[in-house]
């Protein structure tokens, strides 16, 4: 089972009510699962399709992405880089974490995401739940909800079993799916343009995780942990 913390939800400016998309340790064990998951992709794109990406291999993908997602985030080197170069318009300082729970109306593979001001883990910006899935058609899909009662599930990743009574009823899905695929040595995810088009036909990715680098929308995290 893959645990953790990790969180994402696009707020102010270019973030201001768009999305930001839990936690697993740095540990050897996922430093070894991550292992396997490489060894189990090689196999896998030997037995791929047309586009040298099976099925079987895309489905490892996602194992892998919520092995590496998940984690404490924070955008401290960009806020601080804004500082001294006087910005007009800087980055807030936020840290994110994202942390798996057992939600299962929710569906298999559910993250619950806490975004709070950097300097102030009691102020909460912004709480969200994130579930994950395949299709065979679309790959790997991620379904972003907003939280109808905020309050009752704040610091959530304090006390997980809060989430395995958590209904349908208790969120309601934004509008655009998120889809995710591999690219080079880590992910990129977007929307699907013919249903979700990207203002002014941009259809650069939302959300982009690279190196411990975790790129939404103009933010930039690093992955403290």
């Amino acid at each position: 089972m893959v645990e953790g913390s990790f969180t994402v939800t696009v707020r102010g400016r270019a973030r201001r009510g768009a999305r930001r998309r839990v936690a697993i340790p740095a540990t050897a064990g996922a430093a070894a699962a991550l292992a396997i998951v490489a060894a189990m992709l090689c196999a896998c794109m030997s037995q791929g399709g047309k586009d040298g990406h099976s099925d079987k291999a895309k489905e490892v993908d996602l194992t892998a992405l919520l092995v590496v997602l998940p984690g404490t985030y924070d955008n401290a080197a960009q806020a601080e880089a804004d500082a001294r170069s006087g910005a007009r318009d800087p980055h807030d300082a936020v840290a994110l974490t994202l942390t798996h729970v057992t939600a299962p109306r929710l569906g298999h593979y559910v993250y619950y995401a806490q975004e709070t001001a950097a300097d102030d883990p009691r102020r909460v910006l912004s709480q969200k739940m994130y579930s994950f899935k395949f299709d065979e058609k679309r790959g790997i899909i991620e379904t972003v909800y907003e939280l109808v009662e905020p309050l009752r599930w704040r610091d959530g990743q304090l006390n997980k079993d809060l989430f395995n009574s958590m209904m349908t009823t208790d969120v309601q899905a934004e509008g655009c799916q998120l889809f995710w695929k591999k690219k080079d040595n880590g992910f990129e995810a977007r929307h699907d343009q013919k249903a979700c088009p990207d203002p002014g036909g941009d259809a650069k990715p939302q959300i982009e995780f690279n190196g411990g680098m975790l790129t939404i929308g103009d933010y930039k995290f690093r992955k403290a942990h």
